[in-house]
This record gives C-alpha cells, sequence and structure tokens, in this order.
C-alpha cells in the first residue's frame, strides 16, 4: 500500500480492470469516451489474464488505451493498484466494464468534487439497464448494528432511522448528495490527493470489501465520502464475477470475514455472521417462492445466490476466511 503518486498532469484517469469481460468492454469504451468531451483523460486498461480475445479487441479499437497485461488473475484491488500507480489524472475514477457512461457523467462528477475541495470519494447512483437502483452503491460500515439493520429490512422500512450496510434505495431517489463510509468500486471517482494521503487499495481482498476499507482509510486522513445520486451510471452486476457460477455472492462474504477480523472480536464477528445468515435466509425463501410462482429463471438464479450466502455465513461464524496473499506478477505492457 505505497503511497507514492505522481504529479497529477491530467483531469481523469480511468482504470478498468478486466476479467473476460469482452461482452460488456465495447458499450462501456464506447460510452465513455463519448462523456470525454474536454477534459483530459487517460484510460488504462489492467486484464487479469482474459482468455476472452478482449484484449485485442480493445487494441485494435481504441488504441489510445493504455493496457497491462497480468499473467493470472491476480484480483480487483491489486489489479487497480497497478492502474492507480501509474495514474496522472487529479482525479482516478475507478470504473467496472460492465459499465455505461451518460454523456454528462464524468464532467458532473468532477465539477462536484472541485466545489467540495475535503470530498476524497464520491460514487454514483448505479443502476440496471432497466432504470432499477442498485442498493450496493454505497453504505456504511459493516458493524452489528449496520448488518443487523440491513439482514432485517430495517434500512429500507425506515431509512432514515436505521442505517444498514446498504443505503436505502428510497435516499437515492431524493437526488441530493449523502455522506456515506464507502461506496462501490464499480463506479468510484478518487481523488489523487486522498490517495497520496491513505496509500492504495489492499490487495488482501481478492474481491470485495476493498473498497469499503479503502473509503475507511481516506475518511481517516479527513477526507468524506458521498454518494452523489443525482448522477446515474448503468451497470450490468456481476458482468465479470458471474462467470464463478452461484458461489460469486460467497466472495463477498469472504471478503466481509477478512474485513470484520480485522476490527471485532471472534464472538462479535461469529453474531454477525449469524444476522447474515438469517437476512440471507429471508431473501431466499422470497425468490424461492417468487422462482415457484413464475418459473422465472432470474429467481432461480437469485435464490441460488442468497443459498450460497447462507451456507458462507454459517460456515465463517466458525471459520475465518482464507487471506489472499498477493504475490508479484509479470506484466506486459501493451501499445
Amino acid at each position: 500500500m505505497g503511497r507514492v503518486m505522481p504529479v497529477p498532469e491530467l483531469d481523469l484517469t480511468v482504470v478498468i480492470v478486466n476479467w473476460n469481460a469482452g461482452a460488456f468492454l465495447p458499450t462501456a469504451l464506447r460510452s465513455l469516451f463519448a462523456a470525454q468531451g474536454d477534459l483530459r483523460m487517460e484510460v488504462l486498461l489492467v486484464d487479469n489474464a482474459s482468455t476472452d480475445g478482449s484484449v485485442q479487441w480493445v487494441r485494435q479499437h481504441f488504441p489510445q488505451v493504455q493496457i497491462i497485461v497480468n499473467s493470472s488473475n491476480r484480483g480487483f484491488a491489486a489489479a487497480n493498484n497497478q492502474g492507480i500507480a501509474r495514474a496522472r489524472g487529479r482525479v482516478v475514477l475507478l470504473l467496472n466494464p460492465d459499465t455505461e457512461v451518460p454523456a454528462d457523467a464524468l464532467q458532473r462528477m468532477l465539477s462536484f468534487m472541485d466545489a467540495h475541495p475535503r470530498v476524497g470519494v464520491v460514487g454514483p447512483r448505479l443502476r440496471g439497464e432497466r432504470g432499477k437502483i442498485q442498493g450496493g452503491a454505497a453504505g456504511y460500515d459493516p458493524s452489528p448494528r449496520t448488518i443487523f439493520n440491513y439482514a432485517s429490512f430495517l434500512y429500507r422500512l425506515f431509512p432514515r432511522h436505521f442505517r444498514g450496510l446498504w443505503l436505502a434505495q428510497a435516499l437515492y431517489e431524493q437526488g441530493q448528495p449523502i455522506e456515506v463510509d464507502w461506496v462501490s468500486g464499480a463506479s468510484m471517482f478518487v481523488r489523487a490527493e486522498a490517495i497520496a494521503s491513505a496509500g492504495l487499495m489492499d490487495e488482501r481482498y481478492f474481491m470485495y470489501s476493498e473498497d469499503v476499507e479503502w473509503c475507511r482509510r481516506i475518511r481517516a486522513q479527513g477526507f468524506r465520502v458521498m454518494c452523489y445520486p443525482a448522477v446515474a451510471i448503468t451497470h450490468h452486476i456481476g458482468g465479470s464475477a458471474r462467470q464463478l457460477g452461484a458461489d460469486f455472492y460467497a466472495h463477498n462474504i469472504d471478503s466481509l470475514d477478512i474485513d470484520l477480523r480485522r476490527r471485532y472480536g471472534f464472538a462479535t464477528v461469529a453474531l454477525m455472521h449469524l444476522f447474515g445468515a438469517g437476512g440471507f435466509l429471508l431473501r431466499y425463501l422470497l425468490y424461492e417462492w417468487e422462482w415457484l410462482r413464475w418459473r422465472n429463471p432470474v429467481f432461480r438464479e437469485l435464490r441460488d445466490l442468497w443459498a450460497a450466502c447462507i451456507r458462507t455465513s454459517l460456515t465463517r461464524m466458525i471459520r475465518p476466511a482464507p487471506h489472499h496473499q498477493p504475490r508479484p506478477q509479470q506484466e506486459t505492457r501493451l501499445a
């Protein structure tokens, strides 16, 4: 987690981590460059050993994109760090390859940061392709209270009184900036000054929770973290991760476990996992009912995802998640 950042030369550096996301990258890159306007912008693609030909496609159709190719999948945090270390922008945007950026999004987000110099991190509202708000775009630090409120749906029923892991969807609809503890790494604008103060992402998180931990360190340096729901970015959630099947949500629980054990004792962590398993069971039963009623494969997939979360939470009550140990990997810089 180094602290060395070059002097910013550009307005924006966009870092995209790719792992076999070739089905989404064309739309993401086209929308990104269409939104550039007069911004001085660079785009870095860090590829985690994709085998779908996506790197070759980007080289052919977007030669202005700088590409770093890893010989193996280093994970989300480590790959982002590779891009951040080469960033020349005063703001760094971490952007998933399964996103679509509206024409005015980049300008509006940077203008917001320029108007609020102590905001170190800001994230937009994330929405699905049909416009549905994605609750996991921002939220509050994992704790016994926020996990219970999330698991029991209190954060959705009474969003002004109960903070959950995720920001309640009703709060996004107001459009006003909201101070939060973290925003999603799927679309995260980070001030270079904040990175220089807090350091890079923690590579012990292979995938998920690295954004939560990073925002916590940035806040500890005196910066604010904000969600700006007036700007909406489309996110085809899980575009890469779903290649892992139903168990891809289990990685989320494992990363959460690593974060919790760094801050709480064994009994408290076990209690939080019990809360989580109860909440996942409620969601499992909901989608099982929907699947039996409508036979829509989407409900079956969601049911299986929550089943994976239940299994993982119950396992983590008694056995900690293994830490990812990053190893130096050979990388190749492509023109």
